[in-house]
């Protein structure tokens, strides 16, 4: 367990250092790239503020056998309305399989887990979410309904999977590799430069944590490839092995007669959830639906949602 979390706050910590670093294709998004599943809504006029940060959900269909499959993405710190949504949209569903590095059908209590001791990455994702406005997903999210299944590995398998694939020394290459091309490019330390000044000046404006969600968001759009290159590589335990676990349970779930399913998952984790379902389940892309997950507007009563 120990070995896991410290695991997860090397991927947590790791993923803001990247931000500003110089834009590298990763071989795991030639298909489908990570912008496909994450978006910025922006004003049509004036200055062109973001609005919005979106997550997807991309529906695959297996016409044949009348057997949909929606790759539901979340990010794990966002508005509370967020979460809400996700569960009413949860209902459609034969089976939900959601991912937690836990043991054998865990299922998140969001009445206690509050209350309870926090993992480091736990803790700084709500020390993150507390500076943005925003709430940690397991807070809100119904894992106790019916339909929601437990489809990931366990911390023990993580771990030895991890150590296997060599996953922290990778990342940690990957990093450096990244560090060096930007050193050597002055247009990347401009933006980080640019970047920085931004964050800075978030804290004197009246609404420090709509600044700094309009910063962060942006950002992690502009190097969401180099995050899941640094982070996933070519392949992983984090991204690839967690992936075919749940996989492994939508055959169980496909075998079982179930004909509507989503798999809930951090976003970075669905371009290969795509790929999979198109060369190794014969689906076809039909159609995208958007949520808004973080609100990047002064009044949040006033959302918007384009289709």
């Amino acid at each position: 367990m120990k070995q896991y979390y410290l695991l997860g706050f090397f991927a947590f910590l790791l993923f803001p250092v990247i931000l500003p670093v110089v834009l590298v294709a990763a071989e795991a998004t030639k298909d489908h790239a990570y912008s496909d599943f994450l978006r910025i809504i922006r004003q049509e006029e004036g200055r062109q503020l973001p609005i919005s940060y979106d997550t997807a959900i991309v529906r695959f269909t297996d016409e044949r056998n009348n057997i949909i499959v929606d790759l539901v993405g979340v990010i794990h710190i966002g508005d509370q309305e967020y979460y809400e949504e996700l569960n009413e949209i949860f209902k459609r569903y034969d089976a939900v399989l959601y991912e937690l590095v836990a043991e054998q059908d865990t299922r998140p209590d969001r009445n206690r887990v509050s209350n309870e001791p926090q993992s480091a990455l736990s803790a700084l994702q709500s020390g993150m979410g507390n500076a943005l406005a925003l709430e940690h997903q397991l807070h809100h999210i119904d894992y106790h309904a019916p339909n929601m299944v437990h489809a990931d590995l366990s911390p023990a398998e993580f771990a030895r999977r991890a150590v296997e694939r060599n996953d922290l020394f990778q990342a940690f290459y990957r990093a450096m590799v990244l560090g060096i091309q930007k050193s050597s490019d002055p247009e990347a330390q401009r933006n980080e430069l640019r970047m920085q000044g931004r964050l800075l000046a978030s804290f004197f404006v009246s609404d420090p944590s709509l600044s700094l969600r309009r910063v962060l968001a942006e950002e992690m759009m502009n190097q969401l490839d180099e995050a899941g290159w640094v982070i996933g590589g070519d392949a992983s335990a984090i991204i690839t092995d967690r992936n075919e676990a749940a996989l492994d349970v939508l055959r169980e779930k496909i075998a079982a007669g179930k004909k509507k399913i989503a798999i809930f998952y951090g976003a970075a984790h669905l371009p290969e959830f795509a790929k999979s379902l198109e060369r190794d389940f014969q689906m076809t892309k039909t159609g995208v639906e958007w949520v808004i997950a973080w609100d990047l507007t002064r009044d949040r009563s006033a959302r918007t949602q384009e289709e």
